[in-house]
């Protein structure tokens, strides 16, 4: 027993000396100044960083900084001038209020890097998109000058060791991308996105190759977009799932995604799609165009379930719901060209119920006139069509079929189909035939009665009586 306590307070003594000798290292090599120098002269940009708290156990504890911004490019005239400046506010290209990292040591003496934290608090990142198509990152993606072999694709084969991770990425961060050659800006805010419980290994990539993700933020444009499926939107979305980083079988770096998504507030104006189904005109006939959605569509929950991989999306159990009106969609889309192919179910409140049933009986009595308004009204009429109309609940359902572009929308509508006005006026009892003879007995009499009438006056006349 002794024999055992002797070497945990050995083993012990050894850890306690490591840790010491991190935190010594960490204590020396951690200089703020030293570290903004060598990372605005590797950016091409002016950097300036508050504080780093490396203290002797920031080996265990952690090692924090705050105050961390980064200017858009420099020359190394101008970094050199720069020095000891502050980072303006109009040449922030990234800024961060603070940065934790925290490692497990004890996995990290056998070669397994286990990251407990490494997060970002409160970055703020201005994305600006040239006319000439340049980003202003673009210095940073430059390939050196002197010639090397062309890279080959990320795999599992090149991390040197197993990684696991706690808490690793951005909380509570901001995105602008301002595009000059369409003059709009697009806004990321309350950004949170967070992997965690990540566990990979090469020698075991079937079993571990798993990322969890955890996704929060809001988006909206700072004026109506000139492009896209969409004028309008503000759209707070969160998410959950997971991500399998590399494919097992190329072992290559090929992320498969599968999230939950959830949306319990946005807003959207100008949506193709919507769009795209008011002018199907399948029930024109009797409804005339159907204007029942509004130019802005709001809801305060939807949510869908998606899986992505090599820019294929695959969306399942889909649903928006407002005030007046749910959407059920599902089916699929290619990231890359825009393609669509959705299967879209549309429940209509009360409201759009009313204001398609009063668009049918207007319509009808426009055509139900003469002799046919003598055996069905266009109330009557616009019931049965009403039946056809809504589901078991009473209510509007459309089915579609959506193809083409999220752009270029082209919907079909599957159901309901509608039968014609004459098999309408049959199922009503009012057999357009009947109608149409008798219609024509009656004209038939009315011509033998004028007949006869002439035949009295003429025979009036030639007899003088």
């Amino acid at each position: 027993m002794k024999r055992i306590f002797k070497w945990l307070g050995i083993l012990l003594g050894v850890l306690v000396l490591l840790i010491i000798a991190g935190g010594v290292i960490v204590m020396l090599v951690v200089d703020k100044e030293l570290i903004a120098g060598r990372m605005g002269a590797m950016l091409n940009r002016h950097v300036t960083i508050d504080t780093i708290d490396a203290g002797l156990f920031s080996v265990v504890s952690g090692i924090d900084v705050t105050g961390v911004r980064v200017s858009n490019y420099k020359t190394p005239e101008q970094l050199e001038a720069l020095k000891g400046k502050p980072v303006p506010e109009n040449d922030l290209f990234a800024g961060l209020k603070g940065l934790s990292l925290r490692l497990r040591l004890v996995p990290l003496l056998s070669g397994n890097v286990q990251v407990a934290e490494f997060v970002l608090h409160d970055p703020v990142i201005h994305l600006v998109k040239n006319r000439d198509g340049t980003f202003n990152f673009s210095d940073l993606l430059q390939p050196e000058t002197e010639e090397k072999e062309p890279s080959k694709p990320f795999s599992a084969d090149d991390l040197p060791f197993g990684l696991t991770l706690g808490r690793v990425g951005v909380e509570r961060g901001t995105v602008t991308y301002l595009d000059l050659g369409l003059n709009q800006t697009l806004q990321v805010y309350d950004l949170t996105l967070l992997a965690h419980s990540a566990d990979i290994d090469p020698s075991q990539l079937a079993k571990r190759n798993d990322v969890k993700i955890r996704f929060k933020a809001g988006i909206k444009p700072k004026e109506p977009l000139k492009t896209g499926a969409v004028r309008t939107f503000d759209i707070g979305l969160a998410a959950e799932g997971s991500v399998k980083p590399f494919d097992v079988k190329t072992r290559l770096l090929d992320p498969e995604v599968a999230l939950q998504v959830e949306s319990h507030h946005g807003s959207l104006s100008g949506v193709r799609i919507l769009e795209a189904l008011q002018a199907v005109k399948a029930l024109e006939p009797y409804t005339g165009k159907l204007s029942f959605l509004q130019e802005e569509v709001t809801w305060k929950k939807a949510g869908v379930v998606v899986w992505y991989k090599a820019d294929n999306a695959r969306l399942s159990t889909g649903r928006i719901a407002g005030e007046d009106y749910s959407v059920d969609f599902s089916g699929s889309t290619n990231i890359d060209t825009k393609a669509i192919d959705l299967d879209l179910g549309m429940e209509l409140g009360p409201e759009a119920y009313q204001a398609i049933r009063s668009s049918i009986e207007k319509n009808l009595q426009n055509q139900i006139r003469g002799d046919v308004a003598k055996y069905v009204s266009a109330e009557r009429l616009t019931d049965m069509i009403m039946k056809h109309l809504t589901n078991e609940e009473g209510k509007v359902y459309l089915k579609y079929k959506v193809t083409g572009t999220a752009a270029s929308p082209r919907p079909t509508l599957v159901a309901p189909t509608l039968p014609s006005l004459q098999a309408l006026l049959k199922e009503a009892g009012a057999d357009a035939a009947d109608i149409a003879r008798e219609a024509a007995e009656k004209e038939a009499q009315k011509a033998i009665e004028k007949g006869t009438q002439q035949l009295e006056d003429e025979l009036r006349k030639r007899l003088r009586f």
